[in-house]
């Protein structure tokens, strides 16, 4: 089973992603800000993908991913946000896909099984 953490602090948008993702072999952890990200992170590394929010209540998915980075916690990350002003910033970071919201699910889930077979349940 493949397991996603989802950074997102707005749950219209993580209910989204579930609902998606409801008919396929995927687990999936939530963090709404960074604190509660860091509580997850440090608990378990063993993620197969992270859905990253640009804006959080108390910090930014890019300064996210660069702890990940400086760690050396190698799990890909696709950004999904509706600011694409800083997509050079992301890009720059190494990170592959940026999604714009709103989430559109042929795109979404093209993405997705890039990093692994959408399997259904």
């Amino acid at each position: 089973m493949n397991s996603i953490l989802v950074v997102e602090d707005n749950d219209l948008n993580y209910f989204l992603i579930k609902e998606i993702l409801r008919d396929y072999d995927i687990t999936l952890a939530r963090a709404s800000n960074g604190k509660e990200f860091f509580s997850i992170i440090s608990m378990s590394k063993n993620f197969d993908l992270v859905l990253m929010d640009l804006m959080l209540p108390d910090t930014d998915g890019i300064l996210l991913t660069k702890y990940l980075i400086d760690n050396k916690i190698l799990i890909p990350i696709v950004f999904i946000s509706a600011y694409s002003e800083r997509c050079e910033e992301i890009f720059e970071l190494g990170v592959e896909y940026f999604l714009q919201k709103p989430i559109m699910t042929e795109l979404f889930l093209s993405v997705i099984s890039k990093y692994f077979s959408l399997t259904s349940r």
